[in-house]
C-alpha cells in the first residue's frame, strides 16, 4: 500500500490540521518530509511531534513569497537530494460578505489560496521535470463547486486553484507528473472552529453544518490525509486532472 519508501514530499501548511496528519502518515509510510509553515515555532513543534527526526524537518515558508518558496525547494534538495511529493496544503479562509471584503482582504485570500499553489508548482516543476516523476496535490475545497454566503474571496480562489490543477496536470502528462485535487469536506481542524466560534451562536453553526452532511459528522484530518497518500502515490498511477472528494457524501447532494 502506497509504495512510497525513500521519496521525498513537500507538505504546506504543515504545522496544524490535515497538513500535519499527512505529514505524520507520510513519514510512517517511509518518506522524508518537509514540513513548511509560516509560523516557526508551530511548525518546528509539528516536526518533533512525528518523532523521525532524520525524516521529518521544519522550514518556515510564506507560500505567497517566491523568494521564500525557491528558498524551501532548495532547503529539501540540499537535505535530500529530491522531491517526489508536492501538497501544497496551505490556505486562509474569509467569511465576509462581498460588500464587506476590502481589497486588502481579496489580495491576502488570492496570494496564500492561489499564488501560493502557483508558486510551490512551479518551484517544484524543475526538480520533477529532472526527474521524469513527480506528483502533485492540491488542497481544493468544496466552495469550488458551491459555496455559501460569506466565502465569495474564498471560492473564487478555490475554484481557481481547480482549474489551474486541470491546466497544469495536461502541461506535464507526458512527462510523468501528475497533479489532482483533494477536496476536504468540513473537517474538524483550527480553521472550522474558528469559523463556529465567529458566529453568533457557534454550537447552532455546528449543528447546521453537521445537519447538512450526509455522513453527520466532521471528517478528520486522518480522513483527508489518507486520500492525499493514494493521490501521491503510485496506487493513482494512471489518475491526473481530477478531483478526489473526502466530504461525507456533502456534494453528492448537488
Amino acid at each position: 500500500m502506497w509504495n512510497l519508501e525513500g521519496r521525498t514530499a513537500i507538505v504546506t501548511g504543515a504545522a496544524h490540521g490535515i497538513g500535519l496528519a499527512t505529514a505524520r502518515l507520510m513519514v510512517s509510510a517511509g518518506l522524508n518530509v518537509v514540513l513548511a509553515d509560516i509560523d516557526t515555532a508551530a511548525v518546528a513543534a509539528a516536526a518533533e511531534s512525528i518523532g523521525a527526526t532524520e525524516r521529518a524537518i521544519a522550514v518556515t515558508a510564506d507560500v505567497a513569497q517566491a523568494d521564500s518558496v525557491t528558498s524551501l525547494v532548495q532547503e529539501t534538495k540540499r537535505r535530500f537530494g529530491r522531491v517526489d511529493i508536492l501538497f501544497a496544503n496551505a490556505a486562509i479562509q474569509l467569511s465576509r460578505p462581498v460588500m464587506e471584503t476590502t481589497e486588502a482582504d481579496w489580495d491576502r485570500i488570492q496570494n496564500v489560496n492561489l499564488k501560493g499553489v502557483y508558486l510551490c508548482c512551479r518551484a517544484v516543476l524543475p526538480v520533477m521535470l529532472l526527474q521524469r516523476a513527480g506528483s502533485i496535490v492540491i488542497s481544493a475545497s468544496g466552495h469550488a463547486f458551491a459555496t455559501y454566503r460569506g466565502f465569495s474571496a474564498y471560492a473564487a480562489a478555490k475554484g481557481a486553484v481547480v482549474a489551474f490543477m486541470r491546466g497544469l496536470a495536461l502541461d506535464c502528462a507526458d512527462q510523468g507528473i501528475r497533479a489532482n485535487c483533494v477536496i476536504p469536506g468540513a473537517t474538524d481542524t483550527r480553521l472550522i472552529r474558528q469559523y463556529f466560534e465567529s458566529t453568533p451562536d457557534p454550537e447552532e453553526a455546528r449543528r447546521k453544518l453537521l445537519d447538512s452532511i450526509p455522513m453527520k459528522r466532521l471528517a478528520t484530518p486522518e480522513d483527508v490525509a489518507r486520500a492525499v497518500l493514494f493521490l501521491a502515490s503510485d496506487d493513482s498511477s494512471y489518475v491526473t486532472g481530477t478531483c478526489l472528494a473526502v466530504d461525507g457524501g456533502l456534494m453528492a447532494q448537488g
